[in-house]
């Protein structure tokens, strides 16, 4: 979510949309997405930017996981590439390893990765099944 800065000094429409958000007049109000901080709380204010800051490295399909993957017959996503240092290789992942769930959500494409790791928080465990020489494994994720 990009930050938007207004002046309500000059913009009529963002001084009552601060009022009506926080409830203050004439002291510092800052909005994040649904957060609305009213002053100087700096440890707040450091967590939202620490927050926006890792959101801008990070592109909007969510964190990279660190693997290439493609579709397999039998279902799930195999594993083509890991990339060292990746969470993915972090987590054990390896090449030719079937990624067939992630949290517990079934993983058939790509795109299954994406919409699922959009919701990821950064820190946030999560647990991957995967299929290895026949065998199901379960690997834990840290984004």
């Amino acid at each position: 979510m990009p930050v938007v800065e207004r002046d309500v000094s000059v913009d009529q429409s963002a001084a009552q949309e601060m009022v009506r958000r926080s409830g203050q007049m004439g002291v510092p109000v800052i909005t994040a997405g649904s957060e609305v901080v009213v002053g100087f709380d700096r440890p707040r204010l450091e967590q939202i930017a620490a927050r926006y800051a890792h959101a801008s490295a990070t592109p909007s399909s969510g964190p990279k996981l660190g693997l290439a993957v493609r579709s397999s017959v039998g279902g799930g996503v195999e594993i083509g590439k890991v990339r060292p240092g990746s969470p993915g290789a972090q987590a054990g992942f390896q090449v030719g390893d079937v990624l067939e769930s992630l949290g517990g959500q079934p993983v058939n494409s790509s795109d299954d990765i994406e919409r699922l790791t959009r919701a990821m928080q950064p820190g946030q465990m999560i647990d991957a099944a995967v299929r290895r020489d026949g065998r199901r494994l379960h690997l834990t994720l840290t984004i």
